[in-house]
């Protein structure tokens, strides 16, 4: 008589990371961002070691820029919708800037406090440098699971995880989650286009508050 055994895992806490695919003039983008830096080569720092990242850049009106906005807005409000926030509010972009790595530039961990998305649209093929984002428990593999046990590393198990990019791609994720980006290796720019957002009221919730007059 054989015995089966049915299990499933379940996921209680997880980082969902919205991937899109979108169709915008690359080219044009890179020459706007150029643009962008030669207005102001110093630039600003952050989490940045090395390279060049501009200011706020939100109210640009370079008519593709526009257009990448739009589509960001987009889709913020499909990931708004799909983690089941409430339909009164939407996603607005609070802030947005270029970013350019060169060889041996790289981006420290770090969060975006005080807003809900945050993300970034790359321009460059930037592959080899992914996006890493940490655990929320960072220590994982030093206090508990040692890798030296782990025999593939995968989401599951590992304090750390990377997700290949391409021109043209969007990422979006939680504000709270801790990224990082890997030292630049190769001779070509690494550029992109980061970004948060933050909740407001929909029209309809602020013509039932306020009342609507027109």
């Amino acid at each position: 008589m054989s015995t089966s055994v049915n299990w499933k895992y379940i996921n209680v806490f997880s980082v969902p990371i919205q991937k899109t695919k979108l169709e915008l003039n690359i080219d044009s983008l890179i020459k706007f961002c150029y643009e962008i830096k030669r207005k102001d080569e110093q630039g600003i720092t952050l989490s940045n070691m090395g390279g060049w990242q501009s200011p706020n850049i939100a109210n640009e009106t370079h008519t593709e820029f526009i257009e990448l906005k739009n589509k960001i807005e987009d889709a913020a409000n499909i990931y708004h919708r799909d983690l089941k926030f409430k339909k009164i509010y939407k996603q607005k972009i609070d802030n947005i800037w270029v970013n350019i790595n060169q060889k041996g530039h790289a981006n420290f961990p770090h969060r975006h406090p005080h807003t809900m998305f945050s993300g970034v649209f790359y321009l460059t093929n930037t592959h080899s440098t992914p996006i890493s984002f940490i655990h929320p428990y960072r220590d994982i593999n030093t206090h508990y699971w040692d890798m030296s046990i782990i025999e593939e590393k995968n989401e599951l198990n590992s304090a750390e995880g990377s997700i290949p990019q391409f021109p043209n791609e969007l990422l979006i994720f939680p504000a709270w989650v801790e990224h990082k980006v890997h030292t630049h290796r190769e001779n070509t720019d690494r550029i992109t286009i980061s970004f948060n957002t933050n909740c407001m009221e929909t029209e309809q919730r602020t013509a039932k508050l306020y009342g609507d007059n027109t």
